[in-house]
């Protein structure tokens, strides 16, 4: 027993968090073409991945702060005083890196850095979440991992059951509009259930991301010219948790609660992925979720690339390979000559 805790301790989790970040910075040293193949062998989705813009919001528990009326919801960086184990402050250790954290002046632009946020919904004291700036790209993925890593220099910031890693991906209403949102609602309402077997098991039952409560084959039984609904209609209904007592252009909204957030669409022109949960001892799972929620938006935009078959492949590559055999799509997956499609069937 004592052998186990002392795997466990936090001794021996910073000393392998500090490798994992010594060989990504050596990793960064590299010329960019050959960081990016590596980055591509680790990551298969990663060929897939597109420069929208997106953003993330990392909940944890454990941050010293103190805060003032008039600082609203952003907990301002002087006003941190969580330390690292060599003693340097918080902000201190962020700035080091190259992260700049927001919310010393009250007129700063939102998302133009990253930025602690107060965040009443996690349990335990200290409760906060780490919003990032707009990002994009393999250099968002980059910060997103610094940050990560950052965060467990810091062993008073845990993380538990009510601490989620929530994604946004920015899109424009002018080019997604009602038939990608129907597109997006569709396929995860049919494929919900592989999304959440992506997760870790404690996190399948939790309120802040909840499935969705929409019932799309009940819409086509009722209307029998089988017209796609007026999303919006369906997102505020009673089904999916809305109440009208609540003004729709609050960020706060009864139907954010759900894995897939459209409410978000309608506030400020995201989609958000709500399903992931904070998990800074495994932040490639995080990079991954990042990924592959993405990949749903640009489905629904209708791009709908080719995927390589990969035998030997994880859960994240697995689960497109599923998604395009469900929805008929199985011409779109190379297989290597030496495979047919149904051996590929049955692999998938």
């Amino acid at each position: 027993m004592e052998e186990i805790a002392a795997k466990h301790s936090p001794e021996v989790r910073l000393k392998k968090v500090a490798g994992r970040g010594q060989r990504e910075r050596k990793m960064r040293g590299l010329d960019p073409e050959e960081w990016e193949r590596r980055l591509r062998v680790r990551y298969p989705m990663l060929q897939y991945f597109s420069d929208r813009a997106f953003g993330v919001e990392i909940e944890t528990f454990g941050l010293k702060y103190s805060i003032s009326p008039g600082d609203q919801d952003m907990i301002p960086p002087y006003k941190i005083a969580s330390r690292a184990a060599d003693g340097t402050l918080l902000p201190q250790v962020f700035e080091r890196s190259g992260l700049h954290l927001n919310g010393c002046f009250p007129d700063e632009p939102k998302y133009s850095a990253w930025a602690f946020v107060l965040d009443e919904t996690i349990k335990g004291a200290g409760g906060s979440e780490l919003v990032s700036p707009i990002l994009s790209g393999l250099k968002g993925i980059a910060q997103v991992y610094d940050a990560l890593l950052l965060l467990k220099e810091f062993p008073e910031i845990q993380v538990n059951e009510t601490c989620g890693f929530h994604v946004h991906h920015g899109v424009d209403p002018e080019r997604f509009g009602e038939s990608q949102l129907f597109q997006l609602l569709r396929i995860v309402s049919i494929f919900e259930g592989y999304i959440y077997r992506l997760l870790p098991e404690e996190r399948r039952q939790a309120e802040a991301c909840r499935p969705l409560e929409i019932d799309l084959y009940d819409w086509y039984r009722n209307d029998t010219r089988r017209r796609h609904p007026v999303v919006q209609n369906v997102w505020y209904s009673p089904e999916n948790l809305n109440d009208p007592e609540v003004p729709r252009n609050r960020k706060i909204h009864p139907t954010r609660y759900h894995g897939l957030n459209l409410h978000s669409y309608w506030y400020r022109q995201t989609i958000e992925f709500r399903y992931f949960p904070s998990l800074l001892d495994e932040p490639e799972e995080l990079m991954q979720w990042i990924i592959f929620t993405q990949f749903l938006i640009e489905w629904s935009e209708g791009r709908r690339p080719q995927l390589e078959y990969l035998p030997k492949t994880n859960k994240w590559m697995n689960t497109l390979y599923k998604i395009y055999q469900g929805t008929g799509m199985l011409s779109h997956i190379r297989f290597p000559g030496s495979l047919n499609h149904s051996a590929g069937e049955k692999d998938v």
